[in-house]
């Protein structure tokens, strides 16, 4: 198999210089019953990258050179699968950065999945023997990891770990099949788009795991526009895919607002606190906080969950799931209240728990970004965004709404 490995450079020079040395002369001979080529797309850089690469195509003739205007991670990436498929006739292409953050060790492992049967192989940082650089502090793992955490949530695919790594070996015979020319990023996020689009085409994923190094030369040249990006760009497939997912997530914002105008309007009248000096007894004796503020704090999230799960049956009911019309049919509209808050009320229970147990672990209010801001308000996002929403989003199309096919199926009724 012709397998073309892609390297975009931009001012990369020294990293180039010593990494096609490696490939060609240690990580190539390892690798058996296959054509490997290199071609490096090279955004122009002044720093005199693209001579370098010319010094290498005169020692080893399997190096090719692209060179044009910098237009972004994802341009150059594109360019380079065009000309790898209709140039160099490539029977699959592998991402791979010029920057030594992936190890050129790994290359055989990926190849290594294609051979056995996979179509579309994923260097895994999150799975068992795949790290993450020691040297990232706390912000820059939680931006790592937030990503592609809010992409699996809004996809849905569980089934794989790593969704935004941008080392990966691709057959051909799917990419041809990528509308590559109208991809909604040409930065950071194009990879998310071929991602969902190579899914969808039913190709067979394979995770490798691979170690994850920080740069060794130059700066990272991720910003935070990158990061908004993606969610931009995961939030338009998806919405493109399921409508109604999108009126599911819009609805979950309004409850949020709900919830936050109940939640902080209990606890500020002093309504929770009177709640909790009766409760603070026996919730001692069942092993909860005997701290009246965070068990207040923790009633005050609670109550605001069950207002939510009220605003969110409505909104549901009559605009994001109204095409259920027969589950209408069949079930009086307090039973189905009823079904949906019994269904909901384990979301009570985990917002209850995880605003108590922060506020024992690190106090009521925290420094975040700059500002100081109440604890039982900065744990509800990942509590909502990570557990909340993709258990609802189940219970609801598997549960409450389960039936909404019926209607194509009026012999059902």
């Amino acid at each position: 198999m012709k397998i073309v490995i892609i390297l975009p450079t931009y001012n990369e020079r020294i990293n180039i210089s010593k990494l096609i040395p490696l490939l060609e002369e240690e990580i190539f001979p390892r690798i058996k019953n296959h054509n490997i080529h290199i071609l490096v797309v090279d955004d122009n850089s002044p720093d005199g990258t693209a001579e370098e690469v010319n010094v290498f195509k005169h020692k080893w003739k399997n190096i090719s050179l692209l060179t044009g205007k910098k237009k972004g991670l994802g341009a150059a990436y594109v360019k380079g699968i065009h000309y790898a498929m209709d140039k160099m006739n490539a029977e699959a292409v592998m991402e791979f950065d010029a920057d030594f953050q992936h190890d050129p060790k790994d290359i055989p492992n990926l190849i290594n999945a294609l051979d056995n049967g996979a179509d579309y192989v994923i260097g895994s940082r999150y799975i068992p023997g795949g790290k993450i650089p020691k040297e990232w502090g706390i912000h820059r793992k939680f931006i790592s990891r937030i990503g592609g955490l809010f992409a699996q949530i809004v996809f849905w695919r569980w089934d794989i770990h790593d969704l935004t790594s941008g080392f990966k070996l691709t057959k051909t015979s799917y990419l041809k099949k990528v509308d590559l020319e109208h991809l909604f990023s040409y930065y950071y996020a194009y990879k998310l788009h071929i991602l969902h689009d190579i899914l969808k085409l039913g190709a067979k994923v394979k995770e490798v795991p691979i170690v994850f190094y920080e740069r060794r030369e130059g700066s990272s040249k991720i910003t935070g526009k990158d990061l908004f990006d993606s969610f931009f760009v995961v939030l338009r497939l998806r919405f493109n895919d399921s409508k109604r997912f999108i009126k599911f997530m819009i609805v979950g914002g309004t409850g949020f607002i709900v919830q936050l105008i109940v939640q902080e309007g209990s606890i500020r009248t002093g309504l929770m606190s009177l709640l909790a000096v009766g409760l603070v007894k026996p919730a001692a004796e069942l092993g909860l906080s005997h701290n009246v503020k965070i068990l207040a704090d923790a009633l005050g999230a609670g109550l605001g969950a069950e207002a939510a799960i009220l605003s969110n049956f409505f909104f549901n009911n009559y605009w994001t799931f109204k095409d259920t019309g027969q589950v209408k049919d069949r079930l009086p509209f307090i039973q189905r209240l009823l079904s949906f808050n019994f269904t909901s009320f384990d979301s009570i229970i985990i917002q209850f728990g995880a605003v108590g147990i922060a506020e024992m672990l690190i106090g009521q209010r925290l420094i975040f970004f700059g500002l100081e801001a109440p604890v039982r308000i900065i744990i509800l996002f990942p509590t909502i965004i990570l557990l909340v929403i993709p258990m609802n989003y189940f219970i609801y199309n598997k549960l409450i709404w389960k039936t909404h096919r019926l209607k194509k199926e009026p012999n059902l009724i």
